[in-house]
């Protein structure tokens, strides 16, 4: 039997950098179609920010091994709507997740294919549970970098189609200075 090697990494807990990692960049103009205020999406737009970063260490995509990676989703909105990571069903749906808040302050939101929708609260120390089945979308309700550790099986996969096409059937957004989960006018069912 040949054994893989373990492995260990320093995370900065500042950045949320972990060294050597494959690096991913998403830009405002990466999540068009996202955000239902389109009119506010084309003027910032012009800017064309960075939404999130995230650094994975990923494994050969087989059964029973383990991904890691950090996401820094920086803080900013499109209208009502705070900066959110596009969010995913596993392509394995049957695959579960764990995310542990490193710093900053947001949330997870999730769903279930038919709509019903959580919302749980996240900062430094906190770990979400994501079970089977459902997507899932972090979201910087904060105004600093809002940077999570997220752990998965390598075979789970991702499967942003889903979310592009019907979109999640909530939105957090800033309504007089709180944060507030409202009904997504762009849900389909």
């Amino acid at each position: 039997m040949e054994y893989k090697n373990p492995l260990g990494v320093d995370i900065d807990l500042e950045t949320g950098v972990i060294p050597g990692a494959k690096k991913l960049v998403r830009r405002l103009s990466d999540l068009k179609g996202y955000f239902v205020d389109e009119k506010a999406y084309e003027e910032l737009l012009k800017e064309n920010p960075v939404v999130y970063e995230v650094y994975a260490i990923e494994q050969e995509e087989k059964d029973g091994d383990l991904n890691f990676a950090t996401t820094v989703l920086y803080p900013g909105k499109v209208g009502r709507e705070f900066f959110f990571t596009k969010g995913h069903y596993h392509s394995k749906a049957d695959r579960a997740e764990i995310y542990y808040g490193i710093k900053g302050r947001g949330g997870m939101l999730l769903q279930t294919p038919e709509g019903k929708a959580e919302w749980i609260e996240m900062g430094p120390g906190t770990v979400v549970y994501v079970p089977p089945y459902w997507a899932h979308r972090t979201v910087n309700t904060g105004d600093e970098p809002f940077i999570f550790l997220a752990i998965y099986p390598a075979d789970a996969g991702h499967d942003y189609g889903s979310i592009a096409e019907k979109g999640f059937s909530k939105l957090v957004v800033e309504e007089n200075g709180e944060v507030r989960v409202v009904d997504s006018p762009k849900w389909k069912e």
